[in-house]
């Protein structure tokens, strides 16, 4: 196994890079989560294996000292579907 990324910018990138994967892959997921209000339900496995692929990848002092995987889930799973129907908007 390769070196853990240590430098911020590339971490950011990862993050990035992996919160677009989860939103091209879970399109329908993502639709149905936001209109039924069950996003974290229907997410629940993809964004548990992102978090353990987070870690595997990333050096402990950026995943403790930042929450550059979680901006970037809302940043570009979550915010770029702000205009689908939603019962809880």
């Amino acid at each position: 196994m390769s070196e853990k990324i240590s430098e911020i910018p590339r971490a950011g990138r990862l993050a990035r890079t992996m919160a677009s994967d989860i939103a091209i892959y879970n399109v329908a997921k993502i639709k149905r989560g936001i209109e039924n209000d069950t996003l974290f339900e229907e997410l629940k496995d993809d964004l548990r294996e992102g978090v353990r692929d987070w870690h595997s990848r990333v050096s402990e002092d950026i995943v403790r000292s930042t929450n550059l995987f979680e901006k970037s889930l809302v940043d570009i799973v979550f915010a770029q579907h702000g205009n689908l129907p939603s019962r809880i908007f």
